[in-house]
């Protein structure tokens, strides 16, 4: 069922959706969410001089639109989703990406994705043993000289680890449990310690070059489009700002694993949503600071065509979530700046497919997501 566009001022990152990385370019980057009666939506921006979307119901979306084979499979699996957060969508995403079906070296990308998951995982499963261990003044040359995973080194540790136990008053299997929970929520974020940040570290630092690189554009090729690229800078650095403040309040919890594990409940609750919250303010950049690097080996004139694109899916802050009305502003910009017409997506009255513009996103799935 399509609701018409509407005007489009989210609260919550919920209301929000997720970003999903659709290949059909007509659909590339909308948001899905749940709605009335918790049924799945999609949310479609507006393909006019408009500032609204289109609300479409997710079963209707094949009916309406041309879908590319990916597309279709990626839409089964996130039907199969109990949520839409940016976890499930990214992982929902991954797998339809691993069957080959965005291209070869998409499946690549993304297997190589989930083996990073898998490493990161592991490291930061190791790096929290060792903090625990230094915490309670049990550090070991000898278990760092077998290393932990050979059989001599897991011996140690699990000696090491009962001891440490017994020092925190708790029982070992609960301390391990504990150890794995907090391995699980912080790997995609990374430990302020380790050798290697997660992918959402990554994300941010990404996130900096690509606020540096629209500030430079502006300044290098002035034109109709240099508001839009100071615009899109002022949304990166305004969404710097808050995932530093997350980071560093989520790094120093964890750092601080004493007291984690004595106030349990309440820190780890805390850290669950610092993570999740992190999550949410990254979803969609991906995407966006993977086009404008592509686009660095264009000339401007292309350069000034994928900015206006990446305004169209910009991932602006609900209102609860930030203290500027950025919304507010890309109404005001939108007024004032020429968009790109449907055409350069996908004609909507025929169905008819842009096949170069689904060449460029699936190019960007070969990027490691």
């Amino acid at each position: 069922m399509l609701r018409g566009a509407t005007e489009y001022a989210p609260s919550t990152f919920e209301e929000r959706g997720a970003a999903v990385a659709f290949t059909t370019p007509l659909l590339s980057q909308t948001r899905v969410r749940r709605g009335e009666r918790s049924k799945l939506e999609v949310l479609i921006p507006s393909l006019s001089q408009g500032s609204g979307i289109y609300v479409v119901a997710w079963k209707a979306v094949p009916e309406m639109v041309t879908m590319t084979m990916h597309d279709r499979y990626l839409h089964e699996l996130i039907v199969n989703e109990e949520s839409c957060s940016p976890h499930e969508i990214r992982r929902a995403t991954l797998k339809a990406a691993r069957r080959g079906l965005a291209g070869p070296q998409a499946a690549q990308a993304a297997r190589r994705a989930l083996d990073e998951d898998e490493e990161q995982g592991t490291l930061t499963h190791y790096l929290l043993i060792l903090a625990i261990l230094k915490a309670v003044g049990l550090e070991s040359p000898d278990m760092l000289k077998a290393g932990i995973g050979t059989e001599e080194g897991q011996r140690l540790t699990r000696q090491l680890m009962t001891r440490a136990a017994d020092s925190l008053r708790l029982d070992a299997t609960v301390l391990y449990a504990r150890l794995a929970e907090i391995a699980d929520v912080a790997s995609p974020v990374g430990l302020a310690r380790s050798p290697r940040p997660g992918r959402l570290l990554r994300c941010l630092s990404d996130l900096r070059t690509f606020k540096q690189g629209m500030e430079d554009w502006a300044r290098a090729v002035p034109s109709d489009t240099s508001p839009v690229a100071v615009f899109c800078a002022e949304v990166a650095q305004h969404t710097i700002g808050i995932g530093e403040a997350v980071v560093t309040d989520f790094q120093r919890r964890i750092e601080a694993i004493g007291p984690l594990m004595r106030d349990w409940d309440s820190e780890m609750l805390r850290i669950r949503e610092h993570a999740t919250r992190l999550a949410w303010l990254l979803d969609g950049w991906s995407h966006i600071t993977g086009a404008w690097d592509v686009a660095q080996g264009e000339d401007s004139r292309q350069q000034a065509v994928t900015i206006n694109d990446l305004f169209r899916i910009l991932p602006l802050l609900p209102k609860q979530e930030s203290g500027r009305d950025l919304i507010g502003d890309a109404r005001r910009m939108t007024s004032t700046q020429q968009r790109r017409s449907v055409q350069a997506l996908e004609d909507w009255r025929t169905g008819a497919m842009d096949l170069e513009a689904i060449r460029r996103i699936e190019a960007l799935k070969a990027r490691a997501p």
